[in-house]
């Protein structure tokens, strides 16, 4: 049976996840991205799109799974969004792990090119594109 769900292109929720040692999750695209301003997008905060029958807190969970194999547990949206260089309409999530390791493999190998764990002060030496100031906020950056 093929898929027939619908979902956003223009839209999409990511997760600030931390884990007990205080640490983000962050993934490294295997596909740049390049900004209006040609700022490249490479590391970002893990997440997706959203199909047009489930929540944000489904989507950002469902996304989060697919991309890093790490169950979390939605907390409060940080912030509702455009982003200034990439076109694309952002939910930011605050998450924390259901499971300290992964629960599966991650299924979206073909996008991702690495998963790491990094200390909030460091995440402005990773990203390249603007940081949204409410995510940076509720990260103390």
């Amino acid at each position: 049976m093929l898929n027939t769900r619908k979902e956003s292109k223009t839209f999409i929720n990511l997760g600030i996840v931390l884990n007990d040692k205080e640490k983000v999750l962050m993934i490294k695209r295997r596909v740049l991205e390049k900004g209006k301003d040609n700022s490249i997008l490479e590391w970002a905060f893990p997440g997706g799109t959203q199909w047009t029958d489930e929540t944000r807190q489904e989507s950002v969970k469902r996304n989060i799974l697919s991309e890093t194999g790490y169950d979390i547990q939605w907390i409060e949206q940080i912030d509702l969004a455009f982003h200034p260089e990439i076109p694309v309409f952002i939910a930011y999530h605050l998450c924390s792990l259901a499971s300290p390791d992964p629960i599966i493999k991650p299924k979206e190998v073909h996008e991702i090119a690495e998963i790491r764990w990094v200390k909030p002060q460091n995440i402005k030496r990773l990203i390249t594109t603007t940081l949204n100031p409410k995510v940076a906020n509720e990260l103390g950056i």
